[in-house]
This record gives C-alpha cells, sequence and structure tokens, in this order.
C-alpha cells in the first residue's frame, strides 16, 4: 500500500489558486484508509477551472478530479470538505506530475479558501440570468398548456412555457405572435411547483431576452388574468383543423404541434405524424415527402427493414437471448409508425416487444429508404 509521504511527492511543490465548479460529489464517505498510514482519501470531481492569477480555464472536456487526505474524527466533516454539486469553490491546490492521462485534470487541495462562490465565468445560472435584460415589466400571456418542457439545470429546474399571445397591460393592442417564458425553481424531488393551466392567461412580471425574440423570464407570477382580450386567439386555437387527402385523414394536435393521421402502408393500417411549426397549419412539404416514398411502399419498407437488420442483429444479441434468424427480426418489427419532421426528417419507430425488453426501435432514414442510424428509445 502506498504511504502518504510516497502520495505526496506525486503532486508539484508549487500550490495554485483555482476557481473549480463541482460536477460530483460521493454520497457517502470512505469507509476504509487507502494510505498505509491509516490516512483516508477523499475525491470529487469538477468539470472546469479557472486559474485565479492568470484567468486561463482548464479541464473542459476532460474527466478531472480533486483529492484530498484526512484522518476520521469522533466529530467533524466526515468527508474532510464537503462540497455540493454545481457550487463554485476557491481552493489552493497542486497539480498531480506528468505521467497523468491526457484527458485528466488531477489536484490535491490544500486548503478551501472560498465556498459557494458566485463567478459569472463559471456558473450556468448566472449566465443564463444574464442573457435577460435587467429591466422587469409586467406582461399579459395566454398558456398554451400547463409546461412545454423541463430540465434539471445546476441545482435548479429549468421550465419552459409556450404562450400563444401577449399584451402590455397598459395598452389594448395584442401581439398574437407565439414564444417562450423560463423560468427556474429550486431543484427539490421530481414534482413541479410550478402550475400553469392550459389556455389560461396569467399576468407575470418578466425580464425580456437579450438575444431571442418572444423570449422572456418569468421573475414572477402575478396570477391568473382576465382571458377576455385573448378571447378570438382562445377559438381560434380550439378550432378543429382537418387535411382530407388520397393518402387519408390527417388532424391537427395542435398541441403537440403535428398532424396525427392514418394510411395504408404495405396494406395495413399505419400511424403518421407530421410536424409543424409552433402556431402553423402548413405541411405541404412534409406532406409531399410521404406521397413520395408511399409512391412504392413495398419496396421502401423492404429497403428500411433489411438495413435496420444489418445494423442492428449484434445489439439484438444482446438482448434477445433466443434464436432468431434475420427475416424473422425483420417480421417481427412490426408495422411502424412514420414521423416526419418539419425539417424532412424522416423516422420509422417500430413496437419490438420481447426483443428488447419492451423499447422502441427508432430508425433515421431518407427519402431513398437509407438508413442513417437505429437507436432504441423508451
Amino acid at each position: 500500500m502506498e504511504t502518504f509521504e510516497e502520495y505526496m511527492r506525486s503532486f508539484e511543490e508549487d500550490a495554485e489558486e483555482l476557481l473549480v465548479r463541482i460536477c460530483w460529489f460521493p454520497k457517502e464517505p470512505p469507509s476504509r484508509p487507502e494510505l498505509a498510514d491509516g490516512t483516508l482519501k477523499m475525491r470529487a470531481r469538477f468539470d472546469e477551472a479557472i486559474n485565479a492569477k492568470s484567468g486561463e480555464r482548464s479541464g473542459s472536456g476532460k474527466f478531472n478530479w480533486l483529492e484530498w487526505t484526512y484522518r476520521k474524527k469522533l466529530f467533524g466533516d466526515p468527508f474532510g470538505h464537503t462540497m455540493k454539486t454545481g457550487s463554485l469553490y476557491r481552493i489552493r491546490a497542486r497539480r498531480k506530475k506528468a505521467g497523468t492521462a491526457e484527458n485528466a485534470e488531477i489536484y490535491y487541495v490544500d486548503e478551501v479558501l472560498e465556498k459557494d462562490v458566485k463567478d459569472r465565468r463559471l456558473d450556468p445560472v448566472l449566465s443564463f440570468l444574464d442573457s435577460f435584460e435587467e429591466e422587469e415589466k409586467e406582461m399579459l400571456f395566454l398558456n398554451k398548456k400547463p409546461v412545454s418542457g423541463w430540465g434539471v439545470f445546476w441545482g435548479y429546474k429549468r421550465i419552459c412555457l409556450t404562450y400563444l399571445a401577449s399584451m402590455d397591460p397598459r395598452d389594448t393592442e395584442i401581439c398574437t405572435k407565439t414564444g417562450r417564458l423560463f423560468l427556474l425553481e429550486k431543484h427539490s424531488g421530481s414534482s413541479l411547483k410550478t402550475d400553469f393551466r392550459e389556455l389560461t392567461a396569467y399576468r407575470l412580471l418578466v425580464r425580456p431576452s437579450k438575444t431571442g425574440p418572444e423570449t422572456y423570464l418569468v421573475v414572477r407570477n402575478l396570477g391568473k388574468a382576465d382571458p377576455a382580450p385573448f378571447r378570438e386567439r382562445i377559438e381560434e386555437y380550439r378550432r378543429p383543423v382537418t387535411i382530407e387527402n388520397e393518402l387519408g385523414s390527417f388532424s391537427l394536435e395542435r398541441q403537440w404541434n403535428w398532424f396525427d393521421g392514418t394510411i395504408q402502408w404495405c396494406r395495413k393500417p399505419c400511424n403518421v405524424l407530421i410536424d409543424v411549426e409552433e402556431g402553423s397549419t402548413d405541411c405541404t412539404s412534409a406532406m409531399d415527402i410521404l406521397r413520395r416514398i408511399c409512391a412504392d411502399d413495398t419496396a421502401f419498407d423492404a429497403r428500411v427493414r433489411r438495413q435496420v437488420c444489418d445494423q442492428t442483429m449484434e445489439l439484438l444479441r444482446d438482448w434477445y437471448e433466443e434464436e432468431i434468424t434475420e427475416e424473422e427480426y425483420m417480421q417481427r418489427l412490426g408495422t411502424p409508425l412514420i414521423t416526419i419532421s418539419e425539417d424532412g426528417d424522416i423516422d420509422f419507430s417500430f413496437e419490438t416487444g420481447e426483443l428488447y425488453a419492451g423499447h422502441t426501435l427508432i430508425a433515421s432514414v431518407d427519402e431513398a429508404g437509407n438508413v442513417q442510424r437505429a437507436d432504441l428509445a423508451g
């Protein structure tokens, strides 16, 4: 087992002052010593660092570690130093000597100088907030649906809403352009505290985006507003939109921005989703693509299945233990769900049943039926 002296000699003698952003910290302290004299060794990961003296950045795109040693005490910090994921720390640390992996930065922490540092260069939350104007203003918005999407964002949940119309309460003119609202919610648990309703008007205190048109940061929800100014927009949104043509009937699902329809594909009913832009009812380009791939659906379908089989047969063996021929594999893929995006991308989604333990196999194809990639989802 390595001695404490041997371990410390693996680091440079001169320390640097660094600002580091912690991206991982263990849930439990080490259970046993790693050094010969009974000293405990602790590790945390950082994803980027800035040298306090030179301002030079390091660690980006690498697998980076902070290390330190300590002796277990009856009382005190069980980790030696406790660090929070997503927080910034100013430390004095020494770099690992030459010979370590090229894709890693490793430092020994001599001292933690400052905790929970606020620095826009490494703080994604502050950088995000800086992308909006400082001026706050009160506005009315017609919200489309409860939530358009959200994700964990450095200790917060970053939530996105879509609005269908907006107006300044001091004015009578309504802006019918659709847009986005962002808000940050402290990350605690898996459920959202934010409560916005479908086709409901709200009075919000917001900050306009510096770069994105029709984009705002919600500072405070001031409550529901009178929907009367948006009545015409609400009626328009609720009005059914249907396309009837030689392929079938397609209905616009405004909540999801797609036309949903059923066609005959290889003489079997096949569900088709055609994406449209927010607020648009035009799917002419995507519908033309659908017509072209339906012109010889049997040959197109056979080409897709053949290439999916060629690209995923090895993957299938990792998931499915029974013997299966290529012909049986292609047949068991079943009738696909065809999705055509507003950019013209085509996806064939196959329900695979027990082949992939219930996962869906999605093949991205071009108009000639060539499979660009095939991935599992769900």
